[in-house]
């Protein structure tokens, strides 16, 4: 019975052999990952071919020494060596990351998992790391977050379920939160409340149709700090295609300076057109309109505004429209004048028309412009004259119907 015993414990090594060595065979194979086993104080047990190729020591420069001689001074001086080790010891897994030393003292940045090995009764063994050279990937990355964090825009990274994936500086700056405050939640959490509700769906349309564009075009968009105040902003949305699926990059802009200043230059151009169109009253309920200048769509509405409530307010019964000031007169500011001409008819007022120079009125009469019963003179003085007796016959109408209504002066 020795011997079948034997005979089976021989086939069964040569069996347990001739799998290692594929095995071997298939880490040798793996060039661009270097493929390290280590005993249980963490001294190399096996070198493969791709650690060979990746860090320039031969195998017997590496086998018996400790894993950390590939790392760093520094490294090893913090003992980081050892910590990874009793952290896979410990979990069974360390992922690991950091600047490696070659044979000939060049570095390159390492990026791998170290794995613990165990026997029958959970006794750690030993340990095998696995590392590739991501110094490209790592440089490609940190030049990219040095992009995003010198951008002069908040960079919001969204992921597809809506929570955030990275931000840079200016997000913090700009919404007063701490980058881990932000990472991991909803982006609502940086929209206004009353906008929340419905800001899902509007992700979601963006992700089934991914492409770069400004958010919500043409509408006033809002965004709220952490202190609940809110601000306007200008938002645009780039799709960004990763590994693990589409991000959403949104850089947001605080606009409340530029707004401001919008407001500001409106409010000098209302005022710059009040000067250039001042409605004066002439007489007691006579006004003077005189224009000058070239009358576009947006001055003649302010015109009229201007006049109807200056009409109202000083009970006005006569208005005069100097045009001597105009330098040209065609169909779009006749329609303009003839607008404010009825507007003002229709609160009670005549309107007369000062100013027609010789080549105006040709102009008009060229373009078959008709200026209806609007009364006119060359000159404001005739015009003045004109506006003086209207107020006058008026009074005197007035006078008579109330005689009348009265009984004084009848037959």
């Amino acid at each position: 019975m020795p011997t079948p015993r034997n005979g089976n414990r021989t086939a069964a090594d040569r069996a347990a052999a001739d799998r290692l060595r594929g095995l071997e065979a298939m880490l040798d194979a793996i060039a661009d990952y270097a493929v390290i086993t280590l005993d249980a104080e963490g001294r190399v047990a096996r070198w493969s071919r791709g650690a060979e190729a990746l860090t320039g020591h031969a195998p017997a420069e590496a086998i018996g020494q400790p894993a950390a001689m590939l790392r760093t001074a520094e490294d090893r001086d913090a003992g980081l060596p050892e910590r990874d080790l009793a952290s896979a010891r410990a979990t069974g897994r360390c992922e690991v990351e950091g600047w490696r030393l070659r044979g000939d003292g060049r570095r390159y940045w390492a990026r791998g998992v170290l794995t613990a090995m165990r026997d029958g009764q959970g006794r750690v063994t030993g340990f095998v790391e696995v590392t590739h050279d991501a110094t490209a990937a790592m440089r490609a990355e940190t030049m990219f977050r040095g992009l995003l964090e010198s951008a002069p825009d908040a960079i919001v990274i969204v992921e597809e379920s809506g929570r955030i994936a990275l931000v840079n500086r200016k997000t913090e700056e700009l919404f007063g939160y701490g980058r881990a405050q932000l990472i991991g939640h909803d982006v609502e959490v940086l929209v206004p409340e009353r906008f929340r509700a419905q800001h899902p769906a509007l992700r979601n349309g963006f992700f089934a149709a991914a492409r770069a564009r400004p958010m919500g075009a043409g509408l006033e968009l809002f965004a709220v700090r952490r202190d609940g105040s809110e601000f306007p902003v200008e938002i645009s949305l780039s799709p960004l295609e990763t590994d693990s699926g589409i991000l959403v990059s949104a850089a947001i802009r605080d606009v409340t300076e530029r707004r401001d200043q919008l407001r500001q230059l409106r409010r000098q151009r209302d005022e710059i057109l009040e000067l250039s169109t001042p409605v004066i009253q002439v007489w007691d309920k006579v006004l003077a309109l005189p224009i000058i200048g070239t009358l576009d769509s947006n001055r003649a509405a302010r015109l009229t505004e201007s006049l109807l409530e200056k009409i109202a307010e000083r009970q006005a019964e006569v208005i005069i429209l100097d045009i001597s000031g105009v330098p040209t007169i065609d169909t779009m500011v006749a329609q303009h004048l003839l607008k404010t001409v009825q507007a003002a008819t229709l609160m009670g007022a005549v309107s007369i028309m000062s100013g027609v120079r010789p080549e105006t009125a040709q102009a008009m009469v060229h373009l078959g412009i008709d200026i209806g019963h609007l009364r006119s003179r060359s000159t404001l003085r005739d015009a003045l004259q004109l506006a003086l007796q209207i107020v006058r016959d008026r009074a005197g109408d007035g006078s008579r119907a109330e005689r009348t209504v009265t009984g004084e002066g009848g037959l």
